[in-house]
């Protein structure tokens, strides 16, 4: 159905030039901040200011007049936006006229409006015309009814001391906003090296474009409650890719708070229904090397790459969470295979980090419990074994994690181990190809 409503209406609405701020936190919101200019009358007033998100929290407006003193009472956020719908359930019992298939054209009172049928009683006749909503063509109305707005609007009751223009500092806390990180990494093996080059991954669902916009995000996890926000639309989403040229924007990070901060050393415009991409910062190379975990109880041997975040090693700063993707090198056809991908949090720096990229397909695990004596009512003990099969032509070191309760001791163990914590010890082995080792151990337990 093809459905034009003529309105005849005024708009109260002023069109504003702002510049904004925008800090993006890891949990879905953000902080914006603009300078805006009021073109007020002298006296008590309303103003109205649709320039915001869908999704904003009314409650965390905070206004600083720059110059004159203006005074806001009270403020309201109004969120009853126009629809054919609402229009017409607003002018039940007024006239109006509607043109149906043929330029047929009835004028009358509305009586009702469904989803299918809407029904007037014709001025000239009095009957009661039921009109299918398929047949319409369009629907004429007088003006749009009181208290409909046509976009999310904040209307502010306010006092000027005169007429003018009042600049002031005007921020408020939405929804609808992210960022994360992808840490897109090429694995050399041989070397022992991982380069690692970064993207922040901005969405923008808050119904609002933000322009020449000043850019902070913040790393950390802040306390927020989260409540539910009406808004957002469900548009086509726009991908856009900010380019590393040599005088690419760069973030510069610093310590903010409990948390780290990052700012753009350049405005950006962050359209809504847009994902954004910019670099985090410059490719990095950092030593790393190969590990392999199994966890006692599987049959699964984990592959994994191992380095610290610190700068000996080639890296030595804050990264937020995000996801690692890892590929290699192909010496076939020097092609970047995709071998796979991790969650990253938070990680400072001089940190350890394990990226897990799946289950060694050539090794495997076996966890047997031999047997198990009661030496009394508090002591057991427990003869344990831990196959490891390395199928491959290469040989592997697997480390052995195991965990344990109470008061324990180990006794009669065919490797060394390491105590990690309280909890779970580390047996180590370099497994030739094509060798199956057994890793025997008693553990003694004292409840």
């Amino acid at each position: 159905m093809k459905l034009r409503i003529i309105i005849v209406l005024m708009l109260l609405l002023t069109l504003l030039s702002a510049k904004d701020q925008v800090t993006i936190y890891n949990e879905n919101f953000s902080l914006v901040r603009s300078s805006i200019e009021l073109t007020l009358t002298k006296g008590i007033q309303n103003y109205f200011l649709d320039d915001i998100p869908s999704t904003i929290e009314a409650n965390s407006v905070i206004i600083n007049p720059l110059k004159s003193k203006i005074e806001i009472f009270s403020q309201n956020y109004e969120y009853d936006l126009a629809n054919t719908s609402k229009i017409l359930n607003k002018y039940i019992g007024k006239d109006l006229e509607i043109i149906a298939e043929e330029d047929v054209k009835f004028i009358g009172k509305l009586q009702f409006n469904d989803s299918s049928t809407i029904g007037i009683i014709e001025n000239n006749t009095d009957k009661l015309i039921l009109i299918q909503r398929d047949e319409i063509t369009n629907i004429s109305l007088a003006e749009l009814p009181e208290n409909f707005f046509l976009k999310p609007t904040l209307n502010w009751r306010l006092n000027a001391p005169k007429a003018g223009k009042f600049p002031i500092d005007f921020s408020y806390i939405c929804t609808g906003m992210k960022w994360d990180v992808t840490y897109n990494s090429v694995w050399n093996e041989a070397l022992g090296k991982l380069e690692i080059n970064s993207w922040v991954t901005i969405v923008n669902k808050t119904g609002k474009a933000f322009k020449d916009t000043k850019l902070k995000l913040i790393a950390g996890e802040v306390a927020k409650i989260q409540m539910h926000v009406r808004g957002g639309r469900s548009n086509e989403v726009m991908y856009s890719v900010d380019g590393m040229s040599a005088k690419s924007p760069e973030f510069v990070e610093k310590a903010f708070h409990d948390f780290h901060m990052y700012t753009l050393s350049e405005n950006v415009n962050i359209n809504n229904n847009q994902t954004k991409q910019l670099r985090l910062f410059p490719t990095k190379t950092v030593n790393a090397e190969s590990r392999y975990e199994y966890n006692t109880g599987s049959t699964d041997v984990q592959s994994k790459i191992k380095f610290i975040n610190s700068k000996k090693e080639g890296l030595g700063i804050p990264l937020p969470k995000g996801v690692v993707k890892i590929y290699k090198k192909d010496t076939n056809d020097n092609e970047l295979e995709f071998i796979g991908e991790d969650a990253l949090d938070h990680t400072a720096k001089d940190e350890e980090v394990f990226i897990s990229t799946g289950n060694a397909f050539d090794l495997v695990g076996e966890t047997i419990t031999v047997d198990r004596l009661k030496i009394s009512k508090k002591i057991t003990e427990r003869n344990m074994k831990v196959i490891l099969k390395n199928r491959s032509d290469k040989a592997k070191t697997v480390t052995v994690i195991h965990g344990l309760y109470g008061n324990w001791s180990i006794m009669k163990n065919s490797l060394p181990f390491i105590k990690k914590n309280a909890s779970n010890i580390e047996f180590e082995k370099k497994v030739k190809p094509n060798e199956v080792f057994e890793l025997t151990w008693t553990e003694r337990i004292e409840s």
